[in-house]
């Protein structure tokens, strides 16, 4: 009997010891408010209504890590994205949408991963080393730097493989492939390179006391079709910094795009050259209230001569207040300006919002 009781003890251990090398965690944001979009168009009536992820896009997702031995890891997460005021599927309808990857993680080496995978400077997902430059963190809808910055606009890719580094002395550098963005819908890659759109991201950042800074390069190269080769590789850059005074954190960023706004555009013609450029500020009003604020210009040449611009102008104003460790009310208005941008209705409005952010 005292050899039985003394083996479960040492199996108990020994499975104790194994968990505890490896872990699963759930978790996930609900956020969900009330909206009013005033469009500056008199032909446009105003929307208002119960929507979902403004301050946060709402999800839930599943992340692991088992500890290898020698400092080595191997690591997962999937996460879906979905709308709180519907429950459908966010990211075209896709389970995973927003991210979905595996790799090993190394103490020396930094992570390698593959999957579908949020490119650095998308100011989302596992692997972003841009989003802490924009005071409202690329959320807040119009308020967003993603609405003047195309890769700020939380651009993800499929069939992709990256790299990041670990912390070297505050500086992170990360590189990162697409055989085929599948920007359109999920898609696998096909015969011949040409054929399938491919993404490289990379991006630099380094945090250091009150300064945090940051580089994002990318290059897309839309796919070959039937009737030929897109003459043009797209190319973004941007650059961006804050600095944390304490009683308050100000923030600057600039960006430089050739060859079409954003990846998701692929079967456009050779697009709009812009540059465009944001400042803002965040100020700790209390404990538990945060306000923000931004100004984004964008400046587009247009696609065809005498056509419309993709010019736009983003105010903003905003703030957080705590209700616990895990909640908080928000609120923001953006006014946005795009009488000289692609898409008039959509581009040209007043937004209010009001709502609740909850992760778990």
């Amino acid at each position: 009997m005292k050899k039985s009781l003394v083996a479960l003890a040492v199996l108990g251990a020994f499975a104790g010891a194994a968990s505890a090398q490896s872990s699963v965690t759930m978790y996930g944001i609900f956020d969900v408010n009330y909206q009013l979009n005033d469009f500056k168009n008199p032909a446009s009536p105003s929307v208002s209504g119960i929507n979902g992820g403004h301050q946060f896009g709402s999800r839930f997702g599943v992340r692991g890590a088992e500890d290898l031995g020698g400092g080595l890891a191997a690591i997962f997460t999937i996460e879906n994205g979905f709308s709180p005021d519907t429950g459908a599927l966010g990211q075209g309808g896709r389970l995973f949408g927003r991210q979905a990857w595996a790799g090993v993680r190394s103490n020396s080496f930094g992570s390698i991963v593959a999957g579908r995978i949020a490119i650095f400077g998308s100011g989302t997902g596992s692997w972003d080393m841009f989003g802490n430059v924009d005071p409202f963190g690329t959320g807040f809808g119009a308020s967003s730097l993603g609405s003047t910055f195309s890769s700020a606009n939380s651009i993800r890719v499929d069939n992709a493989v990256a790299w990041q580094s670990p912390n070297w002395s505050g500086f992170r550098a990360g590189a990162g492939y697409s055989f085929n963005a599948g920007v359109s819908g999920p898609s696998q890659e096909v015969a011949g390179s040409s054929n399938n759109t491919r993404v490289l991201f990379t991006g630099l950042n380094y945090t250091g006391g009150p300064i945090f800074a940051a580089m994002t390069y990318d290059q897309i190269k839309n796919a070959c079709t039937p009737t030929g080769c897109p003459p043009d590789t797209q190319t973004h850059l941007q650059i961006g910094a804050s600095f944390d005074l304490k009683f308050a954190k100000l923030h600057a960023a600039y960006a430089k795009e050739d060859n079409l706004r954003t990846a998701a555009t692929v079967t456009s013609p050779a697009g709009s050259d812009a540059t465009a450029y944001m400042v803002g500020a965040t100020v700790p009003v209390t404990k538990a209230l945060t306000l923000l604020a931004s100004y984004q210009s964008r400046n587009g040449k247009p696609l065809t001569a005498g056509g419309a611009e993709a010019d736009r102008v983003v105010m903003s104003i905003g703030g957080t207040y705590a209700l616990s460790n895990r909640s908080n009310f928000y609120f923001s208005y953006g006014d946005s300006n795009g009488k000289k941008a692609l898409d008039n209705t959509s581009a040209d409005f007043r937004q209010y919002t009001v709502g609740l952010a909850h992760r778990f």
